[in-house]
């Protein structure tokens, strides 16, 4: 888990992640990064989870950064399997069941990957969770995100909103890979699992609540000015070149420097 100056919305997180593993009688030991935080976040999650491993960065980490410190850490002490969580998503109480469940319904329930879709906490439309390729072949970055049924349904690209990962599965994929400074790290992890026929499953119903990051002041805000727009695509929570140079070389396939490209260009051109 990783965290950054949220304390009220981090201590709801674990309130909410406390009655779901009550509720389905799972242990589990929290390892979270916090990248600085001045809202006494760290201290508050220290109370509630004495046992809590807290390691604490400058501000300079992100997401998936944040997250490669405090996935590899708890990989490094072993357990059975592993949860991301999100701090900004409140678990059902439910989740666990829902998770358990679709690993437990699949062939090899040690060999998968699920993914737990996640709601709007006020519309109740899907939000987060799993995706499924539209044009693999050409555009191998078109997705659509998927609803849940009343069955667990394999995707494509997961979000690391709410994931179960079992240990053999994490031994095999390793790591997220720090390359990805705040996004596209969880992209990568699930489009590395696909490609060694380790399946990734969506639950059958939403574990949790999260509302979607807003557009406004990003590069997708076409309100912005254009210049302003360039300057947020390269940033951290844009598309950094590095990061997203990764992206396409890895699983863009022959087409991969157009798809590159193109990430620049929409936005320019007032696609994105």
């Amino acid at each position: 888990m990783a965290c950054y100056n949220r304390r009220d919305k981090t201590v709801a997180c674990l309130e909410h992640l406390a009655i779901a593993a009550g509720r389905s009688g799972v242990d589990y030991r929290l390892f979270l990064f916090d990248d600085g935080s001045t809202d006494g976040t760290a201290e508050a999650v220290q109370k509630m989870e004495p046992d809590a491993v807290i390691m604490r960065g400058d501000g300079s980490y992100f997401w998936n950064r944040s997250m490669n410190e405090a996935f590899g850490a708890a990989m490094q002490e072993g357990f059975p399997a592993y949860l991301w969580l999100n701090d900004d998503t409140m678990l059902r109480p439910e989740a666990f069941d829902l998770l358990l469940q679709a690993a437990r319904d699949s062939a090899a329930p040690r060999e998968v990957i699920v993914v737990g879709a996640i709601s709007d906490p006020e519309g109740g439309h899907t939000t987060y969770g799993g995706w499924r390729y539209v044009e693999p072949r050409f555009r191998p970055f078109l997705t659509r995100l998927m609803d849940p049924t009343d069955q667990p349904q394999e995707v494509d690209v997961m979000n690391g909103n709410v994931v179960m990962i079992p240990d053999g599965v994490a031994r095999k994929l390793g790591n997220l890979d720090p390359v990805f400074e705040h996004g596209m790290g969880d992209t990568d992890y699930s489009k590395r699992a696909r490609k060694l026929g380790i399946p990734v499953l969506l639950t059958a119903g939403y574990v949790g609540a999260c509302s979607r990051n807003p557009l406004q002041g990003t590069h997708r805000d076409k309100a912005l000015p254009l210049l302003q727009r360039v300057r947020q695509i390269f940033s951290r929570k844009g598309l950094p070149w590095r990061s997203w140079l990764t992206m396409c070389w890895r699983h863009g396939g022959v087409l991969w420097p157009v798809h590159f490209l193109w990430g620049y260009a929409k936005v320019i051109l007032g696609r994105a």
